[in-house]
């Protein structure tokens, strides 16, 4: 059940500038536990509103054909990802006043 989620924590940086890769980690994170919040809410509710976990089934096989077809459509490419620029590979030099 958790064997995913290694790789899918490590191509993050890899298909994200450096600049941003710790911000959308926290929001991936933050989106997880959100929807695990509403997700557990939502299954609950149609499980006693139904009498059966027919429609919570549903629900998640419908949640999980979405995420499918988002990862097809929104997966990017290699020319997609921005080259880092030599000058940004410098090291910063201080200037020391006399």
């Amino acid at each position: 059940m958790y064997a995913p989620y290694g790789p899918f924590f490590a191509i993050v940086p890899e298909i994200l500038p450096a600049n941003v890769a710790g911000g959308a980690m926290a929001l991936i994170n933050s989106m997880g536990a959100l929807g695990s919040f509403g997700g557990s809410y939502l299954v609950g509710y149609l499980n006693s509103s139904t009498g059966s976990p027919g429609a919570s089934y549903l629900l998640m096989s419908g949640a999980l054909m979405l995420s499918v077809i988002l990862t097809i459509f929104l997966k990017p490419g290699a020319s997609d990802r921005e080259q880092p620029q030599a000058a940004s590979l410098r090291p910063l030099e201080l200037k020391v006043r006399t």
